[in-house]
């Protein structure tokens, strides 16, 4: 919606409140309006009026909850989910933003259970497989993943977040000695993917990375990710452009940082791996890997000081 029309919108669901402040719609869809410009607070009032005015409303619950999701409060997001739920039990879109606020937490069993039912409330929910996906990738199924993954792209093939992941997938099922859980000898064991098939699915990772970019040019994660794959191959100033376009995309992204820092260590710029290692730390305190690279950069640093240093 163009954002005149967005004013539009507004001015005419205020008025219709001027009218008839008892209009529980008109809260609601105002709230929508005030949420897709960012105004938080202004949304999170006109949920909870319509919640007042109707406390069965089980969509004003909804996007209620998707406010304190998108501020980090998982568990009150999960209440409120839960309470939408609880009022509409076919609302498959609810079971799908409970699963992802499930995952915040780590509780990725229930996640996937969540997202099950939403498919199979509403089996063309692309964001439910989308995000079944995303949960087996972190639970350490890639292979699932991809299959999650594709069927949500034939759903909706404009679906950058999508795409991204099945990247981050197809990368992990192209490292050396991954093996596919669907594929076992007679004795049981698991079979090494061959090598043509490993390099067919780093390719279509960085072909999927692509596609998510061309969707949503302005997709960090995307960027980092095909930097990660470009270093793979071996392609450092390709991989380096991508991470600095992340970070400059999402200045607050401690991730592209990080891999900035192992990029410029492995071109013997300690100084300044140290320097993006530094910032991924100050922007998340418990990035265990900037910190472990850290140390292991100052220690590089040191020995080549010493080195270069006369007797």
């Amino acid at each position: 919606m163009q954002l005149g029309h967005i004013f539009d919108a507004m001015e005419t669901y205020q008025m219709s409140i001027v009218v008839d402040p008892k209009l529980v719609d008109a809260h609601n869809n105002l709230g929508n309006l005030f949420k897709a410009q960012g105004k938080l607070e202004a949304a999170r009032k006109c949920f909870l009026e319509a919640i007042r005015l109707n406390p069965e409303f089980s969509i004003a619950w909804s996007n209620l909850a998707s406010i304190f999701k998108g501020e980090g409060q998982n568990p009150t997001a999960v209440a409120y989910y839960r309470e939408a739920i609880r009022l509409c039990p076919q609302f498959a879109d609810v079971y799908s933003n409970l699963g992802s606020s499930m995952q915040d937490q780590g509780n990725l069993l229930e996640a996937k259970q969540c997202y099950q039912i939403a498919i199979r409330l509403r089996p063309d929910l692309a964001i439910a497989h989308g995000n079944l996906g995303s949960c087996l990738l972190a639970a350490g199924n890639p292979e699932g993943a991809v299959c999650a993954l594709r069927h949500a792209i034939q759903l909706e093939p404009s679906f950058p977040d999508a795409y991204n992941n099945l990247g981050n997938a197809l990368r992990i099922l192209a490292k050396p000695r991954v093996a596919l859980r669907t594929e076992r000898s007679k004795h049981g064991t698991n079979l090494l993917i061959s090598e043509a098939r490993r390099e067919a699915y780093a390719r279509e990772a960085i072909a999927c990375y692509r596609r998510a970019l061309r969707l949503k040019p302005n997709h960090p994660h995307a960027y980092s990710n095909l930097g990660n794959a470009m270093r793979d191959r071996g392609l450092v100033r390709e991989a380096i452009h991508c991470n600095v376009t992340a970070a400059r995309l999402m200045p607050c992204f401690a991730p592209a940082h990080a891999n900035l820092g192992s990029l410029l260590r492995e071109q013997g710029l300690l100084d300044q791996a140290i320097a993006h290692y530094h910032q991924a730390i100050a922007l998340d305190s418990d990035f265990v890997e900037a910190y472990t690279n850290l140390g292991h950069t100052y220690r590089e640093l040191g020995q080549s000081s010493a080195v270069s240093s006369p007797d």
